[in-house]
């Protein structure tokens, strides 16, 4: 069985930085064959949702701060191959939107792979682009509206 925390870059060790780094690489640059800059610059500001089996890190997400436009980001979902189909992205997911709406928020964007769509629709993602490439991957700009999600779960 697994486990799920979500950190801020700070409370991340060494030993737990470099998993997640490598984590992120072997799937998206090494798997998917996408050479990009993965260190951006943008993980110290962020929270990272992470899954461990034991204490190897076998999942993880990024919830980036409020933009201009006055939405939240979620980025960089990843799930070891040898786990995929277990329920960990859902669980890393629910738990992200959960944080995030504690913390006042109501926009929630993403930058989809277009074959996730309808994954992240589950979730109350709607599209708000159209299929374009993205380091040679097709991706979709989707938004959550986290209100408008609780209404219609309320239904």
């Amino acid at each position: 069985m697994y486990q799920t925390k979500l950190v801020s870059f700070d409370e991340l060790d060494g030993a737990s930085l470099y998993q997640l780094l490598k984590l992120r690489t072997d799937i998206f640059v090494v798997e998917q064959n996408c050479p990009y800059p993965e260190l951006d610059n943008r993980d110290q500001a962020s929270l990272h949702g992470l899954a461990y089996e034991n204490d190897t890190l076998i999942g993880c997400l990024r919830i980036l701060p409020r933009n201009q436009a006055g939405a939240v980001a979620i980025g960089r979902v990843a799930v070891h191959a040898d786990y995929r189909s277990n329920g960990i992205a859902r669980k890393l997911l629910n738990e992200a939107i959960e944080s995030i709406q504690e913390q006042g928020e109501i926009l929630i964007d993403l930058q989809a792979q277009a074959h996730l769509k309808e994954f992240y629709a589950s979730f109350g993602f709607e599209e708000k682009s159209e299929v374009y490439l993205e380091d040679g991957i097709p991706h979709l700009d989707m938004q959550m509206r986290i209100e408008e999600v609780s209404k219609r779960l309320q239904e």
